[in-house]
């Protein structure tokens, strides 16, 4: 299961972050590390973003990062 998977309100851990390079570590110093609890705040309009909520951090993550950052509920 992946970030993109997660419907609105739900919540889940994050198991594996399949990034590499500049954007795993921009992740990284975000806090969206395995391990981490995400909480999906709903998607954009035209179904292109999802808004993750991870501590502090609101992220709007396009469906193609979404679809590598790996979840487990």
């Amino acid at each position: 299961m992946t970030a993109w998977d997660l419907t609105r309100g739900k919540s889940a851990e994050i198991t594996k972050v399949n990034l590499s390079g500049a954007a795993a570590e921009r992740l990284t110093a975000l806090g969206f590390v395995r391990g981490a609890k995400v909480l999906s705040g709903g998607r954009s309009l035209m179904d292109s973003s999802i808004l993750l909520m991870c501590g502090a951090v609101r992220l709007a993550a396009r469906r193609c990062v979404a679809e590598l950052i790996e979840v487990a509920q």
